[in-house]
């Protein structure tokens, strides 16, 4: 995943690695500027030579904020790119896995990878930023030591190295505390939110003490685990000062016998201070910070994606057929939002022909949106069977309902970009012939003409308004391969004649229309009409239930009314 990020991003990285040299240029002459400008300046009782020397180096620093400046630019593309490129494979298998049989997904995972995401985006920039120069600074700040003490520029070497084993060392011990400590987490964050959105129920089934033992069980883990990583953070912090103090202290011990003895001079010995103060210190903490720390952290952090950002594996279909003749059955279909909430469908057995035209009405809350999602495969009932030309649908591919069936709900998605891609969404093999008689066939082709056409744009979504919206998702619909067309109230923003006028367009290509209606003029046009109420349905035709169903002959009352 990395690897191709890198791979797109290869120029930005060039111009980031060359900019970054240029930002680390003042570590290479410090100590060296400043050792000459004492030493041929300052003592020498030469004061212009040392504050030429002293403006020499100043100018340096500017040229090293300039190039961190100009880092900024192709550091932003490479991290955005790849923020990206987690965030879209995620969201990709995370809806891929959602229609295969026997995967589980759930609005923690979604949560979990959005967060995960995030967060590594976040390290990936504190990485880049710390690592491009913190790499070239200690290089020259060792070829800054050999040039003015190569002794003190040996016991750099070594303390450095000393740094790098213990990080080597604990690294796999630190990696697995981390993720420990994130699974921690994210079983917390899991059984919290389980507990405090079901709190009525336990409260009712008197489970608050049980509740509370497995809620502080998870926050002493929690507890336990964060402990755990504070310790090692301990030991690398005492090795790292260690480390970064070395040289320093060798250097001062040292001064006196190697100024008296002439193997430094004052300025070279104030040089290589420099070097160790200004560079070496802050430089060897920066690795151990983005190594040891947020490199490691990015590792499990990554290696946790790349689990939600998993492919589901191609599952052999429990029975063979493509599901593409329109006809949808569902058989003894029990429908509930929980194992203790009442039945939204209670025993449902309907069976919808190919190319009819059915309207589905019912009191709010009765379960219309509801049997417009099983239709669709979005939801599983706990007890039948809901089939698709005769196969049942968890024995379809996975693909089966961008390609069997077209759900529309209520809020219409559009995105910015042209509006031929708004258009072909659901069929991106469709040709522009094709695009342009969905849009007459559905009423679409004035606003389409209004945009410029199909090569128009929409630069965000708030330029149209709802009606707008709805009649883009309608030509979407329209011009999809797909065998069964729902509309849950997917017209509800748009004047009755034209939403005559897109169902109309649906039953005429022969397709199974169902409607989930807000509009009594939308079952008066029906084939046939499912009246849902308590769990259960009444099928007819208009007529028929407005003789037969008192309910159906007050609700078509109130419509009229309204």
């Amino acid at each position: 995943m990395l690897g191709e990020t890198a791979r797109r991003h290869r120029r930005d990285l060039l111009r980031l690695l060359g900019w970054s040299v240029l930002e680390a240029g003042p570590t290479l002459v410090s100590g060296a500027l400043v050792a000459a400008a004492l030493d041929r300046g300052f003592l020498a009782g030469d004061f212009a030579t040392g504050a030429l020397l002293l403006c020499c180096y100043a100018g340096v620093v500017v040229l090293g904020g300039f190039g961190a400046r100009q880092a900024v630019q192709p550091l932003a593309e490479v991290v955005e790119s790849l923020r990206f490129d987690l965030v879209s494979r995620t969201v990709r298998a995370t809806l891929l896995r959602g229609v295969v049989p026997g995967e589980r997904v759930d609005g923690r995972s979604v949560e979990g990878a959005t967060k995960h995401t995030e967060v590594l985006r976040m390290l990936i920039s504190q990485l880049l930023t710390v690592l491009r120069t913190s790499v070239f600074s200690l290089v020259f700040v060792i070829a800054g030591l050999f040039w003015l003490a190569p002794a003190v520029a040996w016991v750099s070497v070594g303390s450095t190295a000393l740094v790098v084993l213990v990080l080597a060392s604990t690294a796999r011990g630190w990696q697995r505390r981390v993720r420990d400590g994130l699974l921690a987490e994210e079983k917390l964050s899991a059984t919290a939110s389980t507990t405090l959105l079901g709190l009525r129920d336990v409260v009712a089934v008197g489970a608050a003490e049980r509740a509370t033992r497995d809620l502080a069980v998870d926050v002493d883990a929690h507890a336990d685990a964060v402990n755990r990583i504070g310790r090692v953070v301990a030991g690398r912090v005492a090795v790292l000062a260690l480390g970064g103090r070395l040289p320093l202290a060798v250097l001062l011990l040292t001064a006196p016998q190697a100024v008296s003895s002439g193997v430094l001079t004052p300025g070279e010995l104030l040089g290589a201070a420099t070097y160790l103060i200004g560079s070496l210190d802050p430089v060897l903490r920066a690795l151990v910070r983005v190594v040891g720390d947020i490199g490691l952290q990015i590792g499990v952090l990554l290696a946790r994606v790349q689990e939600y950002a998993r492919l589901p594996a191609d599952p052999e279909p429990q029975a063979t057929g493509s599901g593409a003749t329109g006809e949808v059955a569902l058989r003894g279909v029990d429908f509930a939002y929980g194992p203790a909430s009442e039945k939204i469908l209670d025993g449902v057995d309907l069976t919808i022909r190919p190319g009819e035209r059915l309207v589905v009405v019912g009191p709010s809350g009765a379960g219309k949106s509801t049997l417009a999602n099983l239709i669709a495969g979005l939801d599983t009932p706990q007890r039948g069977e809901v089939t698709l030309g005769g196969v049942p649908v968890t024995g379809l591919d996975r693909r089966w309902p961008r390609r069997s069936v077209t759900l529309l709900p209520q809020e219409a998605y559009v995105f910015s970009g042209s509006v031929r891609e708004n258009l072909a969404y659901l069929n991106p093999d469709a040709t522009d012939a094709e695009l342009e008689l969905a849009c007459a066939a559905v009423g679409a082709d004035e606003l389409v003409a209004s945009r410029g056409g199909l090569d128009g744009r929409i630069d965000s979504p708030g330029e149209l308004s709802e009606g707008q919206k709805q009649l883009v998702t309608l030509v979407r619909a329209y011009a999809s391969p797909a065998e069964v067309v729902v509309l849950d109230e997917a017209t509800c923003h748009l004047h009755p004649e034209r939403e005559r006028r897109a169902e109309d367009a649906f039953a005429a290509t022969g397709r199974t229309l169902v409607v989930i209606a807000h509009r009594i003029s939308s079952a008066m046009r029906a084939d046939r009409v499912v009246l849902l109420h308590g769990g259960a349905v009444d099928v007819g035709t208009h007529l028929e239930l407005r003789t037969s169903s008192p309910l159906y002959a007050d609700l078509v009352g109130y419509w009229n009314e309204a």
